[in-house]
């Protein structure tokens, strides 16, 4: 293949693929081939999801949220993870592990409910499979009702933590109080030490201004040095608290070396509920964590799950959401949600793929090479895995 007089990176030029790989990148108008040839356009790297739920993907019109609450969600989900079968769970990650792959998604990080030991056997199982379909899965302990909030479930994370999962994941928010939910996360740093393995926490998922557990992370990552091997998700209190204490926690957010993973689909509907008029928007503080120089993720959370219904596995379709309720509508704050998605999304796995002559050809192209344009058309990309165009 050949693409002609294409956009990648801040240039326009001319990439030839030949068995799998980049054989060159050169000036617009230098190369020519026998084979197809794709004209314009944008060629970018494969976009990653750091935070998914796959062992509920699919889930929500079996027992529909009738308040769409989060607190509904998770009871929902509670009685559902009782029925579930290893084929059930198999099946639906990898229904929704296509959906991800046919819309450019290539590296997908999922959650899974630690109160289910069968479904983390089946999806650290996966992990294989989608390798070999050209999807790099990561695998997250995740316990969804908490550590600490009942017996038993301390010791079934343990456990599950102990599977082939490849990040330890927490809820502090979630636990009976302050002091227990501080406790969860310090029980989630130490595993996390005596594993070598990294921490992705659901993290202050709530409207309470006073929910301070995002900070807590922070000091442990510094005193502990764990800079750049933690990610929270959601971190939605920030949006509500003070600003000059959501000041402090953002620097130091940045000096943790901590990437906050924004869902804006799920927190668009889920925060905000305890609101009658105005309503919150809820989504953490973007903008002003790129200011302090923090990394940040975009998720998009959940595929038609129990907690939010309409999830396409198209992950421009947060993007999109993000730029309405963060009120991103630069043009250069539109072009830095879209690279966040080929960016600073891929860190879970260390870095972005580089497209580069002799690599494999994991690329999208794009039909067209302006950011607005991609965020008003929501277009699918033409995706090629090393290669092989997946249609």
């Amino acid at each position: 293949m050949l693409f002609s007089g294409t956009r990648l990176g801040a240039r326009i030029v001319d990439v030839a693929v030949a068995d799998g790989r980049i054989t060159a990148i050169e000036a617009e108008g230098t190369l020519t081939g026998d084979g197809e040839v794709v004209e314009g356009g944008w060629l970018t790297p494969p976009m990653a999801e750091p935070h998914v739920h796959l062992d509920a993907a699919l889930l929500g019109a079996r027992r529909p949220n009738r308040s769409g609450t989060l607190r509904e969600g998770i009871a929902n989900w509670a009685v559902l993870r009782e029925g579930l079968t290893e084929a059930d769970v198999r099946d639906r990650a990898l229904d929704t592990a296509e959906r991800y792959a046919t819309r450019g998604t290539l590296r997908i990080r999922t959650h899974v409910d630690t109160g289910s030991l069968l479904a983390v056997e089946a999806l650290v199982g996966l992990k294989a499979t989608m390798a070999a379909r050209g999807v790099e899965l990561q695998v997250v302990a995740f316990p969804q009702e908490g550590i600490l909030r009942a017996p038993g479930r301390r010791e079934q994370w343990e456990t599950a933590c102990r599977m082939g999962v490849d990040a330890i994941g927490a809820i502090p928010h979630f636990e009976r109080t302050t002091d227990e939910g501080w406790r969860s996360v310090r029980l989630a740093f130490d595993l996390a030490e005596e594993l070598d393995l990294p921490l992705d926490l659901h993290c202050d998922e709530t409207d309470d201004p006073q929910s301070r557990n995002l900070e807590v992370v922070c000091a442990e990552s510094i005193d502990r040095g764990w800079q750049g091997r933690v990610v929270c998700g959601h971190c939605t209190s920030l949006h509500s608290t003070n600003h000059p204490h959501a000041e402090k926690v953002m620097e130091l957010v940045a000096e943790a070396g901590v990437q906050v993973v924004t869902n804006p689909l799920d927190n668009a509907v889920l925060q905000g509920r305890y609101d009658r008029y105005p309503k919150r928007r809820g989504l953490t503080r973007v903008d002003e964590l790129w200011r302090f120089g923090a990394k940040v993720g975009i998720g998009h959370d959940s595929v038609q799950d129990p907690w939010y219904r309409l999830g396409t596995a198209h992950m421009l379709d947060p993007a999109y959401m993000l730029v309405h309720m963060s009120q991103l509508t630069g043009e250069h704050q539109m072009a830095r949600v879209l690279d966040t998605l080929w960016g600073d999304n891929h860190l879970p796995w260390g870095s972005a793929p580089s497209l580069e002559v002799g690599g494999p050809a994991r690329m999208l192209w794009w039909p067209s090479a302006d950011p607005a344009q991609l965020l008003i058309e929501r277009p699918l990309p033409r995706v090629l895995r090393g290669g092989v165009p997946f249609e």
